[in-house]
């Protein structure tokens, strides 16, 4: 599961960056075309770079999940320093809020691309649901990132255990 959680990190990762270099080589691409007289720049590059930094951030979201890096309360972390049991129940208990946080994403996020037909207006042959279909993918793999973050935990946890012993 160790394997499937690096690869989960290097793939979201090179996906995140993809988006993220595309975002930039669009901005930097209409600006240039902005400098070419009678030509101008391109209409749709303000829409696609903001749907492409979202969508990089939300990429990325699986990497941090996958990786058990979220943002966390230090108070807590604080109190059960001193105790494996208590560290076990802190790390289970946040993973099942994050995969719990992300499948409600998910759900929400399918039930806004869903119904949303209306057609992006400087991206024609795009519609809104096209353009937040990529959400609740995330969503629902960041959820499943979750869980490899806390099989990996367990796994680790187990061999720490066995060394005690």
């Amino acid at each position: 599961m160790k394997k499937v959680q690096e690869w989960t990190d290097k793939i979201s990762t090179l996906i995140s960056v993809l988006m993220t270099a595309a975002m930039m080589f669009i901005l930097v691409f209409n600006i240039v075309m902005r400098l070419i007289p009678k030509i101008g720049g391109v209409r749709w590059y303000m829409e696609s770079s903001q749907y492409l930094n979202v969508w990089a951030m939300v990429v990325i979201g699986i990497q941090i999940t996958v990786r058990g890096t979220h943002l966390r309360v230090e108070v807590i972390d604080a109190l059960v320093r001193k105790s494996a049991v208590g560290q076990k129940i802190v790390k289970v208990l946040n993973e099942i809020f994050i995969i719990l946080f992300y499948l409600i994403a998910a759900y929400s996020s399918f039930q806004l691309a869903s119904k949303a037909k209306q057609a992006v207006s400087t991206m024609p042959q795009f519609t809104m649901g096209q353009v937040y279909a990529l959400l609740p993918a995330a969503f629902f793999l960041s959820a499943l990132a979750g869980v490899i973050d806390l099989i990996v935990y367990f796994q680790e946890f187990g061999k720490k255990e066995g060394n005690k012993e």
